[in-house]
């Protein structure tokens, strides 16, 4: 039989190889000098559990590299387990890291191109092959490398087997790495699972090209965060998430970044307690958007709660309130300190609101999201103003889109048809309106039927029963919205004969 193969161009054997998982590839070395020359022309390098140890979950599972376990969770002495058990699949390490780990050296020291674009672990590792992982990212960085993703907890496997304890992050050792290489031209790296310390020998200036720094699940130092702000002049792009630090969270400073996230940061007390830390001081006069557990406040010499944040193009932020903050305060100081901002989602307690009181509009905002927790006996609070959220049109003049997310929603037993005066206003922007988690309670009904009456230019109103509490996460619904809550709206929009009813949408 012919090799018909083999008889192709280059360039078209090269991009079917591009398309062979890194275990595939090496098997292709033994064909002939030809294709062994032909797979150094691949530039984008990726090691995870199909690439290298098998090509499908069936195949692992028959292999023992992945194994299925019976999950119940944690069941106290004495109790049952009451429900339905599932089955959870997980990387078994005792068998497949070392496999893992040599089939990549393997590729690594056979590997003869020049130069790659990427180079991307995805695989479960920890302080005990620190010292490969520098080799890995030396190999990257000599070989002009823009994309390095080190993503040592292996999701989705990213529960092992085989380990007692959890163990310490893989140590990575700057300092070595920057003298046996220039990182000139890496502009992206991500670390999950690592313990990144300041270089004791150097600084961060081999990093003054990245733009894109995201470091996940990992030990840091005030230190290191602060030496790398500062060396690294062309940085955009800042992740900070579930990471430890020693103390405390430490400055952000720099004239180059755009976009910030810190979510779910601590340190861990003398009595071994998770401490939440949170961002204090924030001076970045290019930030375009910005992402936090919440807002933290502080006292100016006055009194009065504010900000220490210089951030005058922000123009996109996600945070949450404090249970028993106030709203109003967060409001103004959004407008104060934030004069560009257009987007806004912001996570709130019932139980935080009484009403809001429009000291200071935000003037450019056009998109609003809301999620609010709802506390059933806050009804009952006579201070409480359940439509509080009205005047977060009157708030906001140029809004455009407003989504309003009720979570763990429950329809009130025994709630009277109240008819709330609501202050005559009028907002010539709003377009769209979207309230999740509906069940069909009264200040859902006069929300809608105010809005209808005031806002000129809306389009259509959605009213759905489902809700989330996070975007990774399943939606959910209370079904008394499809047993009652549904019907009762629609009669109550056709008894008062509410004009524009035609734009309100029933999920």
């Amino acid at each position: 039989m012919d090799d018909r193969i083999s008889e192709l161009p280059d360039y078209i054997l090269s991009d079917i190889l591009t398309m062979l998982s890194m275990r595939d590839l090496l098997k292709t070395s033994i064909l002939s000098k030809r294709w062994c020359k032909l797979w150094y022309l691949r530039r984008d390098l990726y090691f995870d559990v199909f690439n290298v140890l098998g090509s499908s979950e069936e195949e692992l599972l028959q292999t023992g590299y992945l194994v299925d376990v019976l999950n119940t969770s944690y069941i106290p002495p004495g109790f049952k387990f009451y429900g339905v058990p599932t089955m959870e699949t997980h990387i078994n390490l005792d068998m497949s890291r070392d496999e893992f780990v040599n089939r990549v050296n393997q590729f690594v020291m056979n590997f003869q191109g020049e130069i790659i674009d990427s180079f991307v672990v995805n695989f479960y590792l920890d302080d005990e092959q620190s010292s490969t992982v520098d080799q890995w990212i030396s190999f990257a960085i000599e070989r002009g490398v823009g994309r390095i993703d080190l993503l040592l907890l292996g999701r989705p496997y990213n529960k092992p087997i085989g380990l007692a304890t959890r163990r310490n992050p893989c140590k990575i050792d700057f300092g070595s790495i920057f003298l046996k290489s220039n990182a000139s031209t890496l502009n992206h790296l991500r670390l999950q699972n690592c313990l990144a310390l300041h270089p004791t020998n150097c600084d961060f200036t081999p990093f003054k090209n990245l733009r894109s720094l995201s470091l996940e699940e990992s030990k840091l130092d005030e230190t290191f965060m602060e030496s790398l702000l500062s060396n690294c002049p062309r940085l955009e792009e800042l992740c900070l998430t579930f990471c430890e630090f020693k103390s405390s969270m430490p400055e952000i400073v720099s004239s180059s970044l755009r976009h910030l996230k810190v979510i779910g940061c601590y340190f861990v007390s003398k009595y071994d307690h998770q401490v939440r830390v949170n961002l204090v001081l924030l001076d970045c006069l290019k930030l375009a958007s910005l992402e936090l557990d919440r807002l933290e406040l502080t006292s100016s010499e006055d009194g009065f709660d504010t900000l220490n944040f210089n951030t005058p193009m922000l123009k996109s932020i996600i945070f949450s309130i404090p249970l028993n903050q106030d709203l109003n305060t967060y409001v103004a100081l959004c407008a104060t300190f934030f004069p560009q901002l257009e987007i806004l989602h912001l996570t709130t307690y019932t139980m935080v609101t009484t009403s809001l009181k429009i000291t200071q509009p935000i003037k450019h905002l056009k998109q609003l999201n809301l999620f609010i927790f709802v506390d059933s006996d806050i009804l009952d609070d006579a201070e409480y103003d359940p439509l509080w959220f009205l005047n977060i049109l009157q708030a906001c003049p140029l809004l455009q889109k407003l989504s309003i997310m009720f979570t763990e929603p429950e329809f009130f037993e025994n709630q009277n048809d109240v008819t709330r005066d609501v202050e005559t206003f009028s907002h010539d922007e709003i377009k769209v309106i979207e309230l999740g988690g509906c069940v069909g309670n009264w200040f859902e009904i006069e929300f809608v039927m105010n809005v209808l009456k005031y806002a000129h230019k809306l389009e259509h109103i959605v009213m759905s029963p489902y809700w989330r509490e996070d975007d990774e996460l399943d939606w959910k619904s209370n079904s008394v919205w499809f047993q009652s809550g549904r019907k009762r709206v629609s009669e109550k929009l056709q008894i008062e004969e509410v004009i524009g009813r035609e734009k309100v949408v029933l999920k």
